[in-house]
């Protein structure tokens, strides 16, 4: 079994803060100081390192309040009786962290890392369980219903032990000794012999365990890509990564090179939910690359008299800043407030590191050709500015019934055993694709996969997401008009020489030679490729031709006089 953590991000709020204080009789001066409470734990538990330190030492809080048991004995057996060694747990939280933060306690199993829904309705679908990539089953059904199916089976083996409703001791990502619920994501590292700090700064590596697996955002954001195979072969800076898989070094996002972290830019009702249980991660998001660089939308700006989010304010006043009624501040798509993100005098908006309080100017998206050329209004900004992706680009899933495999169900080994086989993990310039509102995004292969279950299934399906590979530099006009990948191709050779064009894959599929193998789409397929989002496609035939009429121009003239081709149908 692999044991690691999830996570999940809880706002640490001063009213709640000082609810507490008022009702255990902590006494305040200036901020939260000594305790006032009779703890019988400290009695025993006498060293500094059974004490977290910050705002939750022993010495303000006590170790009842997050630990329960009894604190009035000095009978041990029955000081632990009632003890929660696990506090965030998502099954006690209400009676832990909840005491104090209701209000995130109450929100945080509706967030996507609570409920899985996305992953568990998309795994079911791709099994053919499912008519659609989209149903409200969470994780913790999965996890709990008695005779699971083939696709539930291969969740709660696979997949689901990166929750934050499984316990520390029943779960499986990268990141060992971290808590499940709020201690997944607000509890630090598990030094050997002390108690671990807890706190409301969610550092990057808290986001790792997770997220440096499935579309690998965390690694790609650090300019680290998994390799293995024929790609770890070909790397020419390999490194190991922390968890034993070699990594690839690549270019890093941006924003990572400017210091932000996770947490600078990723709201809190995007981490710990709103109360509303979407149906997939990106539903979930709120933030967008216009929320800081603009253009906004009037709805998108407002000051802080309109504002009404209570987390967000606490939040920023417990880290020492406060904000004027009248300062203007930008919102996410459903109205949260970005708190470190603030207008200058000079007009410049700037964000602010929240680790170390240090301000960087915010650039402004430039108003000319390149960003205002007709033609391009659907492409989003990672579909330019996006360097690279992971690719996983085969897969083969059988399951093995004389195995045993560890079920995050039952939380013991079960007979049989799911396998999961590739060619190798690379990287690569990402696919564009059709998201269901229109918008052209990066697309990577989310399954050019077969199942051995029943009587077998083939899938070619490529997953829009936004690979946090974010570069100042753009892709060249080349870059889209005559590059196969990003027509969704895959890794080959163009040729527009004659009246049709004509494609020769680096890697020919084994059954349809004319086909890449890590192709989304073939070039003279009539209907795009799928994608594991309803109504996401792959370029259509038309918008390939569209794409490529321009190609065809930049082989011969500039991209000045390429603008103005006429693309009518």
């Amino acid at each position: 079994m692999r044991k690691g953590r999830g996570r999940l991000w809880a706002g640490v709020t001063v009213a709640a803060a000082v609810a507490f204080a008022a009702a255990y009789g902590i006494e305040r001066s200036g901020g939260l100081e000594t305790t006032g409470v009779t703890d019988g734990c400290r009695a025993c538990h006498t060293s500094p390192a059974d004490d977290p330190g910050g705002i939750h030492g022993a010495d303000r809080m006590g170790c009842e309040v997050c630990h329960g048991g009894d604190a009035t004995t000095d009978d041990a057996d029955v000081a632990h009786a009632s003890m929660e060694r696990e506090p965030g747990a998502l099954d006690t939280v209400e009676s832990t962290c909840g005491t104090c933060h209701l209000r995130e306690a109450e929100r945080v199993r509706t967030s996507m890392m609570a409920t899985g829904r996305g992953l568990a309705a998309v795994d079911r679908w791709a099994f053919g369980e499912l008519d659609a990539p989209d149903a409200t089953q969470t994780f913790a059904e999965v996890l709990a219903v008695e005779d699971p199916t083939p696709a539930e089976d291969h969740l709660r083996r696979l997949c689901a032990g990166c929750h934050l409703g499984t316990r520390r001791e029943n779960r499986d990502d990268a990141v060992v000794d971290v808590g499940s619920g709020c201690a997944a994501c607000h509890l630090g590292r598990r030094p050997a012999g002390r108690h671990p700090e807890l706190d409301g700064a969610v550092t990057d590596e808290r986001c790792l365990g997770c997220h440096s697996r499935s579309a690998r955002l965390s690694l790609s954001y650090r300019g680290l890509a998994e390799v293995s195979g024929p790609h770890a072969a070909g790397c020419a800076d390999p490194v190991p990564l922390f968890d034993g898989r070699t990594g690839c070094r690549a270019s890093a996002d941006v924003h990572m090179e400017a210091g932000m972290g996770c947490t600078d830019c990723h709201l809190h009702t995007e981490l710990m939910g709103d109360g509303t249980s979407y149906a997939h991660e990106g539903d979930a998001l709120e933030i967008r690359c216009e929320t800081c660089h603009g253009p906004v939308a009037p709805s998108e700006e407002t000051t802080w008299a309109e504002v009404d989010d209570p987390i967000s304010v606490s939040v920023a006043r417990l880290r020492g800043v406060t904000h004027a009624p009248d300062e203007r501040v930008r919102l996410g798509r459903r109205g949260t407030p970005v708190w470190n993100l603030r207008p200058g005098d000079d007009g410049v908006w700037r964000l602010t590191r929240k680790a170390d309080g240090v301000a960087l100017d915010v650039p402004a998206t430039p108003r000319d050709p390149d960003h205002e050329r007709a033609g391009h209004e659907r492409l989003s900004c990672a579909a330019c500015h996006a360097a690279w992706a992971p690719r996983c680009p085969t897969c083969h899933t059988t399951f093995d019934p004389d195995g045993e495999q560890w079920d995050f169900g039952t939380g013991a080994v079960a007979r049989g055993r799911w396998v999961e086989e590739n060619a190798g993990m690379g990287f690569g310039r990402p696919a564009l694709g059709v998201a269901a509102d229109g918008r052209i995004l990066p697309a990577m292969p989310g399954m050019i996969a077969t199942l051995d279950v029943d009587e077998g299934r083939t899938l070619r399906l490529f997953s829009m997401l936004d690979p946090h590979t974010t570069r100042r530099e753009a892709r060249t006009c080349e870059g889209c008009h005559l590059d196969p990948v990003a027509l969704g191709l895959g890794e080959g050779a163009l040729d527009l020489e004659g009246e049709a064009p004509r494609f020769t894959p680096t890697d020919p599929d084994s059954e349809d030679p004319a086909r890449a193998a890590d192709g989304w789409v073939g070039i003279d397929d009539p209907e795009p490729g799928g994608s594991t989002r309803r109504g996401a496609r792959s370029l259509d035939a038309q918008e390939r031709a569209r794409v490529l009429a321009v190609g065809r121009c930049l082989q011969t003239g500039s991209p000045e006089n390429c603008a103005r081709t006429d693309l009518s149908d």
